[in-house]
């Protein structure tokens, strides 16, 4: 008897240390935790260490603005303004690939007939922003398509120009308060920025990469882009979708599941108000 509680005693050690291997073998990718190739684009508000009374200065919201009036010399058209900031003033606020997602849309926009007004990096400052983005609101007369596109630092509801002015969705709300376009897209990629979608109204879609609180993110060397911005890229490009509707759905689902496997949260979304299919 005590010669076979011996031999049991050694086939469980035995066993115990084959299982043991087997569970810390580095070649298993259910045991593996996913290397976390990709950076957050966190709220700015986070890296912002100037001085309050100076931050309060430079904040745009709707009491810095007024509706734009309709240019009606210009001529029926499509017309687009694309906005993408990695290089910040400051290095420590630089991100990766919101250049990048701004290229994409507008190869994309041109590729669909629009008339694009593309600032990037240091050319996104306030002023130009508020130009490029007075000027794309005059356009949005009936029977002209608008879009609009952002990629960068988000932070409560804010866009970040490079010279770090936190532009407040209510700054854009009134500026396109005249807007008659029935026929308009929005589409933002970065935190904290699902307040972006108060400019929902009848003929619109606006498309956000997060919502109130959580986060976007950068994409590997593979991506090169936001993860928001791939998947939206990749509906169009390898997936051959061509209405907007279907492709943002595309991007929210793909989003949730890349986040899904890296083990964190976000919300992306959007709000279709277009009546039909909104084929850019």
């Amino acid at each position: 008897m005590k010669t076979n509680a011996f031999i049991r005693m050694a086939l469980l050690g035995a066993l115990t240390v084959f299982v043991m291997q087997s569970c810390s073998n580095d070649d298993d990718p259910i045991q593996q935790e996913p290397e976390t190739n990709f950076t957050v684009r966190p709220d700015f508000a986070t890296l912002d260490t100037r001085p309050d009374e100076v931050i309060a200065d430079f904040k745009i919201t709707d009491q810095h603005t007024k509706p734009v009036p309709l240019n009606s010399l210009k001529s029926t058209g499509k017309y687009a303004l694309v906005i993408g900031i990695s290089d910040y003033d400051g290095t420590a606020n630089d991100l990766n690939y919101c250049d990048d997602d701004a290229i994409d849309w507008k190869n994309r926009l041109e590729t669909e007939g629009y008339t694009v007004i593309t600032l990037l990096d240091q050319n996104a400052t306030y002023s130009a922003i508020q130009n490029a983005v007075y000027n794309l609101a005059s356009l949005s007369s009936a029977g002209n398509e608008i879009a609009f596109c952002y990629s960068g630092h988000g932070s409560r509801g804010n866009i970040i120009s490079s010279d770090l002015y936190y532009i407040n969705y209510s700054w854009f709300e009134t500026t396109f308060a005249n807007a008659a376009s029935t026929k308009m897209m929005f589409c933002f990629d970065a935190c904290q920025i699902g307040q972006m979608t108060a400019l929902d109204a009848p003929g619109r879609v606006v498309a956000v990469a997060s919502n109130r609180r959580l986060y976007s993110y950068d994409g590997d060397a593979s991506m090169q882009n936001g993860v928001f911005t791939y998947y939206m890229m990749e509906g169009f490009d390898q997936v051959g979708y061509i209405y907007l509707e279907p492709d943002c759905r595309y991007a929210i689902d793909n989003m949730e599941l890349w986040a899904s496997y890296y083990k964190i949260r976000v919300a992306p979304s959007y709000i279709d108000s277009y009546a039909g299919d909104f084929d850019l």
